[in-house]
């Protein structure tokens, strides 16, 4: 068995995923190609411009950069032949929009080979941006376009499907395997009790403003983070700080992951703005339960200000990093038996390069959504 994990190298969640999922990958005994050039060399449908109206310049730039992109997607292939299965390491929203590739070429050129999706979180469990993918809202960005379902990928490999939302009927077709994090560069260092504030967020201010209040109050030295980080700076940061303040809403929240794999705690003033930790889908209506690194303060200022003279007195980075280790396993090591059984299930020829055929489509996702009794809260969901 041979994978294809296509990635980039941008600074953000792409390329810790693709390399945590190499080395799971190799903890089974499967040979894994991780491709850094990998997403930007999937073919694109073609796009617009440079047309009768245009200058020469005007229709030689997009005659130029469709030959480049046709070179690159040709050594993409010249590789993929070689492979049984192909991993896009992806996110949604975007996974799922028309425009990331050129599903009918990709799949005319590898006709037998299964394409698999890995990302932080399942769109099946996200009824909220199934409903906004599929209407095209603009206020979340959604462009406008025929964009897939489930039935985009041959299978769905996530970090978790827990959400605040159960996974939708027929939407099955996932396997959570995981997060592997085991990497030098997040480690306990020694260092002096220090917060961290996560990157400003317009809508969410004053609860940046207690965060900032409360740690003056308690005599907490802070650090604020802005403007651009390499994945070798942030995780400096990361081993340089003790407790990490969320800004906003998480889909998933890598650097969640990441703070504790480096020891360190997570204040938040809401615990549903970090709901893929829970350790389940609450029941609607009701809170979910997080690990025991979560500190949830209600946005409560004094509240906040005691939990963080609590931490003077007893934060612990080793404690952190074992509470993690235990109430998040998954989260750390990654979950390699579950990927084996997908292996398994390739090898055996229950998943293969027809499976997206059995899968969901987007309109069919968005009817299970309309049916579900709490459909009509979701046009409020994430609002404040």
């Amino acid at each position: 068995m041979r994978v294809a994990i296509l990635a980039n190298r941008a600074n953000s969640f792409y390329r810790p995923l693709a390399e945590g999922l190499e080395r799971m990958f190799k903890q089974i005994g499967v040979e894994a190609i991780l491709l850094y050039d990998g997403l930007e060399s999937l073919p694109r449908k073609p796009l617009g411009g440079g047309g009768q109206g245009a200058n020469w310049k005007g229709r030689l730039f997009p005659i130029a950069q469709g030959s480049v992109a046709w070179l690159k997607y040709q050594r993409l292939l010249r590789c993929l032949r070689t492979v049984d299965i192909a991993v896009i390491v992806g996110h949604m929203p975007g996974a799922y929009y028309d425009l990331f590739f050129d599903d009918r070429q990709l799949r005319h050129d590898l006709p037998r080979l299964p394409i698999i999706l890995y990302d932080l979180i399942y769109l099946g469990s996200r009824a909220d941006w199934v409903t906004w993918i599929h209407d095209c809202v603009a206020s979340r960005r959604v462009p406008k376009g025929k964009h897939w379902g489930a039935n985009r990928y041959d299978h769905h490999l996530c970090i978790t499907e827990v959400s605040e939302f159960s996974v939708l009927p027929g939407a099955e077709g996932y396997s959570r395997i995981g997060l592997n994090l085991i990497d030098p560069s997040l480690a306990i260092e020694p260092r002096e009790l220090c917060a961290l504030i996560d990157f400003e967020r317009p809508d969410h201010l004053p609860e940046r403003a207690i965060q900032i209040q409360a740690c003056l109050e308690a005599g907490i030295p802070f650090k604020v983070l802005h403007g651009s980080y390499s994945m070798a700076e942030i995780r400096k940061i990361y081993r340089s700080c003790s407790l990490y303040f969320i800004a906003h809403t998480e889909s998933f929240g890598l650097p969640i992951c990441e703070v504790q794999a480096c020891g360190g705690v997570i204040l938040t003033p809401y615990a549903n703005w970090c709901h893929a930790h829970f350790f389940e889908t609450p029941e609607p209506g009701q809170g979910g339960r997080l690990p025991e690194n979560f500190i949830v303060y209600n946005n409560d200022q004094q509240q906040l200000v005691s939990e963080l003279e609590r931490l003077k007195r007893d934060y612990n980075a080793e404690v952190a990093l074992a509470n993690y280790k235990r109430d998040q396993p998954h989260f750390s090591r990654g979950n390699p038996e579950e990927l084996a059984r997908v292996v398994a299930m390739i090898e055996a020829g229950t998943i293969n390069s027809a499976s997206h055929h059995r899968h969901p489509t987007l309109q069919q996702l968005a009817e299970a959504v309309a049916a579900q009794p709490w459909s009509c809260a979701l046009q409020s969901h994430g609002q404040g």
